[in-house]
């Protein structure tokens, strides 16, 4: 998906703009929490850091990462 999005040719008043990039971040259940909230805890944590480490990329929740109350 993430590749798909890059081919993406958006034209703004006549010219083409800079390709279109996203980053997201995983988070699958049970592996990364078992409620909604750590799910979205995980997933946030994973769209931060691929931001961080350079944007336009997708990065997997940590199995490790602290859950803290739900």
């Amino acid at each position: 998906m993430r590749e798909e999005i890059g081919q993406i040719t958006i034209q703004y008043m006549g010219k083409s703009l800079a390709p279109v990039t996203i980053s997201v971040g995983v988070a699958v259940l049970p592996d990364h929490g078992t409620s909604q909230n750590e799910l979205l805890r995980a997933a946030d944590a994973a769209l931060y850091l691929a931001k961080k480490e350079g944007r336009n990329r997708v990065v997997i929740a940590d199995r490790q990462q602290d859950k803290g109350p739900d």
